[in-house]
């Protein structure tokens, strides 16, 4: 059995805004999952009762949303769409203009000034706090654990 999958949404929003590849694999967030798709990348995220996934060219974020059986009513889809678009938007605090804080603090500090081109598009995500919690926790504990058994041989 063939499943279909829905079609990407589109949104305007260059990489110096947003770079999935950069805040992505910073260490923000565990939750994502990284896929090779053809020759682009896909990112996924398991939220609530959707799966949220991203493609990303030089000028505009493509979104769409996958969701388990039973599939939502088609009636409910653009709903279902925009209350996504409303969770990327606020994820990733879109209604910050990051361009424009790259200028301001370019003016401030020299050194952020020389740097800022390796550092585009890269945003604090807005979680929920336990994701924020348990993401620092858990790769600290297991740190912990380590040394432990270091100090230990």
């Amino acid at each position: 059995m063939t499943v279909l999958l829905p079609a990407f949404h589109s949104l305007p929003l260059p990489l110096v805004q947003l770079s999935l590849a950069a805040v992505l694999k910073c260490g923000q967030s565990f939750r994502w999952t990284i896929l090779p798709v053809a020759d682009d990348t896909e990112y996924r995220l398991c939220l609530r009762d959707r799966v949220v996934c991203l493609r990303q060219s030089p000028t505009t974020l493509f979104y769409r949303a996958v969701y388990p059986d039973p599939q939502p009513p088609t009636t409910q889809l653009p709903l279902r769409d925009s209350e996504t678009l409303v969770w990327l938007n606020d994820y990733f605090q879109l209604d910050i203009d990051l361009a424009a804080l790259y200028d301001e603090w370019s003016t401030r500090d020299p050194v952020f000034a020389r740097m800022r081109s390796r550092f585009q598009g890269i945003r604090i995500l807005r979680q929920d706090p336990w994701e924020n919690l348990i993401s620092w926790v858990l790769p600290n504990m297991s740190y912990a654990v380590l040394l432990n058994l270091g100090a230990n041989l």
